[in-house]
């Protein structure tokens, strides 16, 4: 793992690495915007030469091109590696996107798969792993410059939730709910809708919202054919966009044979 580098002012966090729990706390009452920084090709090379081992492949698996200068950085790492076989795949998603391939890649590897096999059946999963997420409050978006004041005014009047669609190296608004209830239940159908009939893995996400992503996993849990579900807070990076209470959900289709 290469963290995301958080500035809060004079003090940086380092995603999953400092507690989350004191971020959030400060991220509820700071007045100062925090920040966030692609990590440097030093990072990558300290993460690389730790798990290097003679004759092996690295798969290095990271947040979409897109959206991110993160994949060049580990490529450019790479290069400054030549003695190893570094293979940097971009996922075209985040968080538990991300986390579900790298768990499938993971498994590929223990069941003594080659690189090339795996990163095959990376290149077949990435375009059916969907996330749909709806966000609490548009406070840190506002703060970040994603949406103007007056946007951010009028859904805070009229309680507007957006939804937000992520996969293939896009991140999109999709709709605009009314009420969190019935937002998070657009969120649900949608993903629904994209997941179809196909058995899958199933993740819901959060921003420090753990109790309220069980008690969802739990509502949903039935409307899907899962093989398997995992929860887990999207990290610090998602939170200083996204702000604490947002929600999603993640679906990866398991019936993909490598």
């Amino acid at each position: 793992m290469v963290p995301v580098v958080i500035h809060f002012g004079s003090d940086t966090y380092i995603d999953g690495v400092h507690p989350a729990a004191q971020y959030y706390e400060r991220l509820s009452t700071a007045a100062e915007m925090p920040t966030t920084s692609t990590p440097s090709p030093g990072d990558f090379l300290q993460a690389y030469r730790e798990v290097a081992e003679e004759g092996a492949t690295i798969i290095s698996i990271h947040l979409f091109e897109t959206k991110s200068t993160l994949v060049n950085v580990a490529r450019m790492a790479a290069k400054m590696l030549p003695e190893l076989d570094i293979r940097v795949v971009d996922s075209q998603t985040t968080t538990l996107g991300l986390g579900l391939l790298t768990i499938a890649a993971a498994r590929a590897a223990q069941m003594g798969k080659a690189a090339v096999e795996i990163i095959s059946y990376l290149e077949s999963l990435i375009p059916h792993v969907h996330i749909h997420a709806v966000i609490r409050d548009l406070t840190q978006l506002r703060r970040s410059g994603r949406v103007s004041l007056g946007q951010a005014l009028v859904a805070g009047v009229l309680g507007i939730k957006p939804i937000l669609y992520i996969g293939q190296g896009v991140a999109d608004v999709v709709d605009r709910v009314r009420g969190w209830s019935r937002a998070v239940e657009q969120m649900v159908a949608m993903a629904q809708e994209k997941a179809g009939q196909a058995r899958i893995f199933l993740a819901v996400v959060h921003t420090n919202a753990e109790d309220e992503a069980r008690q969802l996993l739990e509502e949903v849990r039935s409307r899907f054919d899962c093989i398997e579900t995992l929860i887990a807070d999207a990290g610090t990076g998602v939170a200083t966009h996204a702000g604490p209470g947002a929600l999603g959900i993640v679906t990866m289709p398991a019936d993909q044979v490598i």
